[in-house]
């Protein structure tokens, strides 16, 4: 008769499996900074990177990245990134602007505001699209600088909006900038005269945007800009 006894088979001790794991993380660090550091981020703490190669491929995916193009359209911000030198010996930098496929227009409002009253003004821009403004007011006014997105995030509900600058209890009297918008979406402001005498505001801008979305006693308004030829 056959002797089918087996020996039984030992679990491998805490202090095997302690090792083993210790090993494994040293592993994955190594790679982590030799291999997928400079591949994927350009980042070359050992110089391995560039030795290997692997630095190469971070600028080829930076270049062909779907910043400049593609369903969401360009970036939405502006990232500069030093580069190799030209033949000349200059210094290249990418990433220092956004392309536009229209030239930028201007606009200039006169407003005034009664004791009160609280009205909205919002430029239609593409994503990427850049704004530089300006607006004074003859004395201090609550505002919001927010946007309201074309297509809203998934899971959002009607109304959603982002805001990117509030002060509705000081207020200010100016405030000049240059904004790129986030999103594909109006982008602006709103205001609020909280004084007992009305305000007269200034609102001065050029940019990328189409159209302007007024919203003043409640009546919403497509504005064209008034852009000299």
């Amino acid at each position: 008769m056959e002797n089918t006894y087996k020996a039984p088979i030992e679990a491998p001790s805490m202090a095997k499996i302690g090792l083993a794991t210790l090993i494994a993380l040293i592993v994955a660090a190594v790679v982590l900074v030799v291999a997928v550091l400079p591949a994927e981020y350009g980042i070359d703490y050992l110089g391995t990177g560039k030795r290997l190669g692997l630095t190469d491929l971070a600028q080829s995916a930076e270049k062909a990245s779907p910043a400049k193009a593609g369903a969401d359209g360009p970036t939405a911000m502006i990232s500069p990134v030093m580069g190799p030198p030209t033949d000349a010996g200059a210094p290249t930098v990418k990433g220092t602007f956004i392309a536009q496929p229209q030239r930028f227009k201007t606009d200039s409002r006169d407003i005034e505001l009664a004791s009160g009253e609280g009205m909205e003004i919002k430029y239609h821009m593409p994503k990427g699209g850049g704004l530089v403004y300006s607006w004074t007011a003859s004395a201090k006014l609550s505002y919001e600088f927010h946007g309201e997105p074309d297509r809203n995030p998934p899971g959002t509900t009607i109304g959603y909006y982002e805001s990117y600058d509030l002060d509705d209890a000081v207020g200010k009297d100016q405030f000049h900038g240059t904004f790129i918008a986030p999103n594909a979406g109006v982008q602006g402001w709103f205001w609020e005269n909280k004084t007992k005498e009305p305000v007269k505001l200034k609102l001065v801008s050029a940019g990328y945007y189409d159209w302007i979305f007024q919203n003043r006693n409640d009546k919403e308004t497509i504005l064209q800009p008034t852009d000299p030829k």
